[in-house]
């Protein structure tokens, strides 16, 4: 895994820059995406959920949840257990919703990041916006972007 990207929005659009951390600095692609009007996109655990079940519904694999530090072992114990039954069940994933849902408010950042598995890659999605894996392209467009515009732009 490669590549990294960071996620933007503008008044209308959603979008993101790819960039290499060996060579750019995380804080200059940010100020330059600033400069053109964008904003960071951060990505609250409420959107965590949507994209969750946006790769599950893409026939992807919902592979880790990485809460917060300050999440009780109880609650991350559950989610372990119920994101290793969804890979043979995704019906399973309206127990990991119920097990997330006091997590998913706008406001909250409980999960950290997630680690899914679509059209053969493997991606890391993290709440401050950035995305690693291999052909950023395909997960931005088929999952990702569709999610931001529904919770941005009711489309």
């Amino acid at each position: 895994m490669n590549s990294y990207g960071k996620l933007f929005r503008g008044r209308n659009n959603i979008n993101f820059r790819s960039y290499d951390p060996e060579k750019e600095k995380y804080f200059q692609v940010i100020k330059e995406a600033r400069s053109e009007g964008l904003k960071q996109v951060i990505i609250n655990s409420e959107i965590m959920t949507d994209i969750l079940y946006a790769t599950l519904q893409s026939n992807g694999v919902v592979l880790k949840v990485n809460m917060s530090d300050n999440t009780d072992n109880d609650v991350k114990d559950n989610v372990k257990a119920i994101i290793s039954k969804l890979k043979s069940d995704n019906l399973i994933f309206v127990k990991l919703r119920e097990e997330l849902e006091w997590a998913a408010d706008s406001g909250s950042i409980d999960i950290n990041s997630i680690d899914v598995y679509f059209s053969n890659k493997r991606y890391e999605i993290y709440s401050n916006g950035i995305i690693h894996g291999d052909d950023l392209d395909l997960l931005f467009s088929e999952i990702i972007k569709p999610v931001l515009e529904k919770y941005f732009y009711g489309r």
